[in-house]
């Protein structure tokens, strides 16, 4: 039998699951906290661009009046 050392030796076990069922209820709820936060980190983002819009639209219209 001639086998290609460099070929990755893969084995067959289709029955068996890759992770445990408390490691995917785990993942789900790492899942939703990230998605979580990052809701709370757009929200502040687009919070923050409307108070620097307003501002920079406030300042330049004071400029351009005087």
């Amino acid at each position: 039998m001639d086998h290609d050392p460099a070929a990755p030796q893969v084995e067959a076990h289709a029955d068996v699951p890759l992770f445990s069922q408390a490691e995917l209820r785990e993942f789900d709820a790492d899942d939703v906290e990230a998605g979580k936060n990052i809701c709370k980190m757009l929200s502040l983002f687009f919070f923050y661009t409307v108070i620097v819009m307003g501002l920079s639209t406030y300042v330049t219209y004071s400029w351009v009046m005087n």
